[in-house]
This record gives C-alpha cells, sequence and structure tokens, in this order.
C-alpha cells in the first residue's frame, strides 16, 4: 500500500532501547532545554528578538520563526554544535519548543496553540554546489544557488492512523518531513501483543489500511537548484540537485531566482525510489537537500565594504574624468571603441526602474544592440561584460531557441507531472543576457523576446499552466549586416535582417565599420602586437597592466557598480525633463526626412517614445556613476550625444553614397538611374536567352 504521495511506508516496532539510543534521547533532552532558554533570553540592545518576532509573525497569520544561526553560536556553543551535526533530531523538538513559548506567553493550553514551523537562516559565507560531499551527508549545509525548475506542490503526510479492518486496532505512525518511506506492519500488533496462536489466526495478512481523514498532512514542493553561472568551472557542467520545502515555504521560490538555501544534506532512506535498482557491489544515492530556510541573495553591498573603501568610490564619483576612467576599464584589451564602451557602462550601472500608482512598471534595464563588420571585437565585449555584470548568462543566437531563451514545460514521465525551467532570460533575472549572433535566430525566436525586452516578464501558458516569471535583465546584443560586412552603397534597411518591433527595444543601436585608413591600420596593428608580445599582458596573457590613475581593475570596476546600484537612485531634474523633451522633438522630426532607399521610403530603425525613454534611461545611468540623486542638464547633454552617435547615426546611414553627401535631386536621379540599369540588364539576359533557344531549336 502507498501513501497519497506516491512513496512506499516502512515500519517497525521497536521492543527494546540500546544504550545508545538512552544517550540519543537524554541529548535531544538536554538540548530542549536549551532551546527554550535560548527562544527565551535571547535579546538585543534591550529587546528579546525572538519572542518580539513570535507574537509579530502570528498578529500576521504567519506562524514561523526565523532563528539566526549566528545568534545560536553566540548564544550556546554547545547547542550550535549539536544543530549543525544532528539537524533533522533537532527539527520536531525545536518546533515543539517555539510552540511552548508561545502557550507561556498567551497562557493558553498546548492543545489549542497552532503549530510552528522552524525556518534556520545563516549568514555565514555559503558553500558550492559542487563543494558538497560524502561526509557532509546529514550536516546544516548553507549554499548560494539559482532556481531553475520548479515542480508542482504535492501533499504529504506527515503523521497517519492505520486501522485493521479484522479487530478495528488502532496504530500512529509518524512520518517527520522530507521524503521518508515507511511500510505498513504486515501483521496486526493489537493481535500481536496478545498470547496464543488462535487470536493470532483472527487478522489476515496486511490488515491495516489508512484512515485519511484521521491523518496529518502537510504542503511540500520539490524544486531543482543549479549552481551559479560565474561559479562554474570551464569547461565543466553545472551541477543540480533536488531540494524539499514544506508548509510555509512552498509556493515561495519560482525559476530564475538567486537564494542561499540552508538545510540538511541527505540521501533517501533505504527502500526509496532514488535507489538505482542496477547497483551491485552497492546502493548509489542521489542526495537532495531539505530545505530549513531560505534568503534572497540580495547582499548589501555597503556592509561589505570598508570605509576606507567607501571614501575611495565617494572619490572617484567627484573626479571629472570618471567617464573616462569608467570606460577605459570596459575591455581595456580591446583598442578603440570609446562611445561603445561607454554605452556598455551605461548598461552595466542601469537607470531607475519605476512604479507607477496604477502599478505599472518601467523598466530601468539599458539594451544595447551591436551591428558590424567581423573582427570588430564585438564578441570579445560580450565576454567582458559577461565577467564583469555580477549576474550574467551567454548565449549565441545559432544554437538559442525561443524556449531556451525565455522558459519551457515539460513533462516527468517518472512523476506525471509537468515542470516549470526557466531560460537564460529568466536566469539573467538582475543582470545581463549576452547574446551573439543574434541575426542567426529565427524571427519567430526573437519575436518570443518582444515582452521580456520591455515589460521585462516571461508569460507562460502551456499544459494547464499560467503563470508569469521575471526577466529583469539588460541585453547586449551583436549582429552582422545581411552581406557579412558592411556595404557602402547600400541603405541600412537593406543590410539589417531585424524588425522594426524588436529594433525600437534597443536603446543604443552602433553600426560598428572596419574602415580602411593607413593611420587607423597602423594604430590597430601597433595595439596588437603589443598584446602579443607580453607588453600589457603577463606570461600567461591572462591580466592586462593597467594605469591604475586612468583604469580601474575588474573587482574594483564590479564593486563600484554594485554600490552605485544600491547607493542612489537618481531621478530627473524640472530642467533636465525640458532638454530631454526639446531634444526628443528634434530628433523625431529628423527621423522624418527620406532617406535614399530603393522604396523611396524612411529609416528602418525608428525613432518612437521607447527611445525618449532610452534617452531618459541613459542620462540617470551617467549620473549613477557620479553617484547623484539628480539628473542635470549636463547628464542629458552626454546621454544626447550618446544617442546620436549610436542610433541617430544607424538611422541617418544610407543619406551618404561613396563618401558624398548628395541633394534629394541627385538622390533621385541615382535611383533612376540605378533602375534603368537594372532593368536594361534584365532585358538584355532574356534577349539572350531567347537565342538559345532559337539555336537549340
Amino acid at each position: 500500500m502507498t501513501t497519497f504521495d506516491g512513496e512506499k511506508i516502512y515500519y517497525t516496532n521497536q521492543k527494546f532501547t540500546t544504550d545508545e539510543e538512552f544517550n540519543h534521547e537524554s541529548t535531544i533532552t538536554d538540548a530542549a532545554k536549551r532551546i527554550l532558554k535560548f527562544l527565551k533570553e535571547f535579546h538585543f540592545q534591550d529587546k528579546f528578538v525572538y519572542r518580539d518576532q513570535l507574537k509579530e509573525n502570528v498578529a500576521n497569520n504567519e506562524f514561523i520563526l526565523r532563528v539566526e544561526i549566528n545568534d545560536i553560536e553566540n548564544s550556546d556553543k554547545e547547542l550550535y554544535s549539536f544543530i549543525l551535526d544532528r539537524p533533522q533530531d533537532i527539527q520536531e523538538t525545536f518546533e515543539d519548543k517555539i510552540k511552548e513559548l508561545y502557550c507561556q506567553e498567551k497562557m493558553i493550553n498546548k492543545s489549542d496553540c497552532p503549530d510552528f514551523q522552524l525556518q534556520l537562516i545563516s549568514q555565514q559565507n555559503p558553500d558550492l554546489l559542487r563543494n558538497l560531499t560524502a561526509q557532509q551527508i546529514g550536516k546544516l549545509v548553507t549554499i548560494k544557488c539559482i532556481i531553475s525548475a520548479s515542480k508542482s506542490i504535492k501533499v504529504k503526510a506527515k503523521k497517519l492512523l492505520i486501522r485493521c479492518r479484522e479487530c478495528q486496532d488502532e496504530q500512529n505512525i509518524n512520518l517527520g518531513y522530507g521524503p521518508k518511506p515507511v511500510n505498513l506492519p504486515r501483521i496486526c500488533l493489537g493481535k500481536a501483543q496478545q498470547k496464543g496462536a488462535q487470536t493470532d489466526a483472527q487478522c489476515p495478512t496486511d490488515p491495516y489500511v489508512i484512515i485519511p481523514e484521521e491523518c496529518q498532512f502537510i504542503d511540500q514542493q520539490t524544486l531543482r537548484i543549479q549552481e551559479l553561472s560565474e561559479a562554474i568551472p570551464t569547461g565543466e557542467v553545472p551541477r543540480n540537485f533536488m531540494v524539499y520545502c514544506d508548509r510555509y515555504l512552498v509556493n515561495k521560490l519560482i525559476p530564475g531566482q538567486r537564494v542561499i538555501i540552508t538545510g540538511v544534506y541527505q540521501v533517501p532512506p533505504k527502500g526509496s525510489a532514488s535507489i538505482k535498482s542496477n547497483a551491485i557491489d552497492a546502493e548509489l544515492l542521489l542526495p537532495y537537500i531539505h530545505v530549513f530556510g531560505v534568503q534572497t541573495n540580495k547582499v548589501n553591498i555597503k556592509q561589505g565594504l570598508s570605509e576606507a573603501q567607501r571614501q575611495e568610490f565617494k572619490s572617484l564619483s567627484r573626479n571629472r574624468d570618471v567617464y573616462k576612467i569608467i570606460t577605459n576599464s570596459i575591455a581595456p584589451a580591446i583598442y578603440g571603441h570609446e562611445d561603445i564602451k561607454l554605452a556598455i557602462a551605461c548598461l552595466l550601472f542601469g537607470g531607475t526602474s519605476k512604479n507607477l500608482p496604477d502599478s505599472m512598471k518601467l523598466r530601468g534595464d539599458i539594451n544595447v544592440l551591436l551591428i558590424g563588420d567581423p573582427s570588430t571585437a564585438k564578441s570579445q565585449l560580450l565576454k567582458f561584460v559577461e565577467r564583469a555584470a555580477d549576474i550574467s548568462v551567454y548565449t549565441s543566437g545559432k544554437g538559442s531557441s525561443a524556449a531556451g531563451l525565455t522558459a519551457t514545460i515539460t513533462y516527468q514521465h517518472n512523476t506525471s507531472q509537468f515542470t516549470l525551467e526557466a531560460g537564460a532570460l529568466v536566469l539573467a533575472s538582475g543582470g545581463v543576457c549576452c547574446i551573439d549572433e543574434f541575426d542567426k535566430m529565427r524571427s519567430e525566436d526573437r519575436v518570443a523576446m518582444h515582452e521580456a525586452m520591455e515589460q521585462q516578464t516571461i508569460s507562460i501558458a502551456k499544459a494547464g499552466i499560467t503563470t508569469r516569471l521575471n526577466a529583469k535583465c539588460s541585453i547586449l546584443a551583436a549582429a552582422n549586416p545581411i552581406f557579412g560586412r558592411y556595404q557602402e552603397n547600400k541603405s541600412i534597411q537593406e543590410q539589417i535582417e531585424l524588425q522594426t518591433t524588436i529594433l525600437s527595444r534597443f536603446d543604443n543601436i552602433f553600426i560598428i565599420r572596419d574602415v580602411r585608413s593607413i593611420e587607423n591600420d597602423q594604430r590597430l596593428a601597433n595595439h596588437i602586437i603589443s598584446l602579443h608580445t607580453g607588453q600589457f599582458a603577463d606570461q600567461e596573457g591572462m591580466q592586462i597592466e593597467q594605469d591604475s590613475s586612468n583604469t580601474l581593475d575588474l573587482m574594483k570596476l564590479i564593486q563600484y557598480v554594485k554600490y552605485a546600484k544600491s547607493t542612489v537612485k537618481p531621478l530627473l531634474t524640472e530642467q533636465a525633463a525640458q532638454m530631454i523633451q526639446n531634444l526628443y522633438v528634434d530628433d523625431r522630426q529628423k527621423s522624418q526626412q527620406p532617406h535614399h532607399s530603393k522604396s523611396g521610403g524612411k529609416s528602418h530603425i525608428p525613432i518612437t517614445v521607447r527611445q525618449l525613454e532610452a534617452i531618459i534611461r541613459i542620462s540617470e545611468s551617467l549620473a549613477k556613476m557620479q553617484l547623484l540623486e539628480h539628473v542635470k542638464e549636463e547628464h542629458v547633454k552626454e546621454a544626447h550625444r550618446l544617442f546620436q552617435t549610436s542610433t541617430m547615426t544607424a538611422v541617418s546611414l544610407g543619406t551618404k553614397e561613396f563618401g558624398l553627401d548628395l541633394s534629394n535631386d541627385l538622390k533621385q536621379l541615382v535611383a533612376k538611374i540605378e533602375e534603368s540599369i537594372l532593368r536594361r540588364n534584365k532585358h538584355r539576359i532574356q534577349n539572350s536567352s531567347n537565342q538559345i533557344d532559337l539555336r537549340i531549336i
């Protein structure tokens, strides 16, 4: 017979107590006294922390108590060691003492008191998934990870009441928490304890049945966690683990969320389905983690910095050349591309996201698109951003699908359940998603990104599952023109195989051309040779030597970006808002002017209200680099200059033919001449084909 959660049940009736079990019970009793003393007496600044928290949680209809591991360590070393070594044994005792404390505070009977859940959290340095070993089985661990998939909630039996079909004998079985299989007794325990063989024969084999209405059930959810992308060594496969949450922890975590989990590292008991049946010499067990507490991965960077580092960052923000210093710190091994590096710096710092009174949200993340010739360091810029961003995901458009970028729902045949799995944009939430070979993606796959790029959500409605995932990330994409290289004699709309709907969602669009000039080629060649001769690199060629007065090393750049994003949220002043409005109207009028193309239409890259918001976001990011709370006119001017250099330059491309500025009359004349030449060539080809046909006849 199986329980309602599909696991086997085993049961053994212990009739004697060993010395080891006696010591275990005495240890649990001593730990229970220490726990109650800790909950009653622990205080901080004349405030009883856990007594007050318990009252507040119950007032909010939350029957939980979040206990900090460090508080136990500072209060009782022996209790702290016992919890680390045997957390599974202490859980029910801890929750029972929480219940007892609440009954004493409210002066009520224990039978009238609700059950409480213990949630252990730790502020210690979390471990990595790949560092978990067999020696930590049964121990309390704290790990930093990302939720990669979630399953639907199941109901698990905590306490079973079984009844004999023949003599109505009742037995209680305590299953506890976690996936613990227990087996029903095969003979009637009520008759087995009586003397005489005649009474034993009255009850058949396997007499017990489960009485559901008398059982106690709890909610349980299975999740799959994955190690963080920045913690995966090169060439290694990401490690995955299954975790089990119960009661108040279910439905709290979604795919793509970065968390710090505190729980017990365990293996399934003997008889569980997780054991491989084909093991020969030894049973192979798949470990899992029973979650005790969860913290969202939001670390206050201010607390991790010393006073000297904070003063150094404030001094850097007041430097007049702060833009130049940050720009020089973006991929210093790549020659040139100053405006592109500044745009990437704006992408890393980001703008200010806003929540309107009508619950509408305005994104603060900046999207950048690089389109250009081969060998212009587009992929290297993406690789640098992957290392520089705190949260980053790198993918290639050639091997990416809509499901791989957004989210997918898979069917698990062994459990007959659907699992929601996060894609690249969801996993990069809170950071940057770098997409190389953006033009190689299928058009229907790019359409799936529209919602994520503007609303920053992923909506799923498949297999009866309707949900919405967060995709609050910036996108840095790189693409090539249709012909491989940029053609000077063709307009921009003839060379970009991207739809207008997705182009309008990029804040900056850069056209990178490999311009052939002797001076530029000489400077670029000198820079490349210096890298290979070791003048700018160490013996292994891994790190580039930088001038500390003009650049920041990678770690300091990452820390400064974190500090700026957590310290200031710049907003527009009235003067800056008026300037942006006037500049947007002028750009809009310029974009309406017809440009030279075969169709005689307007630019393929639109200038819409999204570009107005793009200038606002870039201005806010520039102010954030200086740690300012308000956006000034100088930030707007620099943001508009960057917008003119990128998107507006891409809009105007195609109006210059062979390096000459042509008037509208000359453009129309060139178009007529080109059309006439194409028409004559077409007639000539047709006439030659007719002559060939006549000769054959």
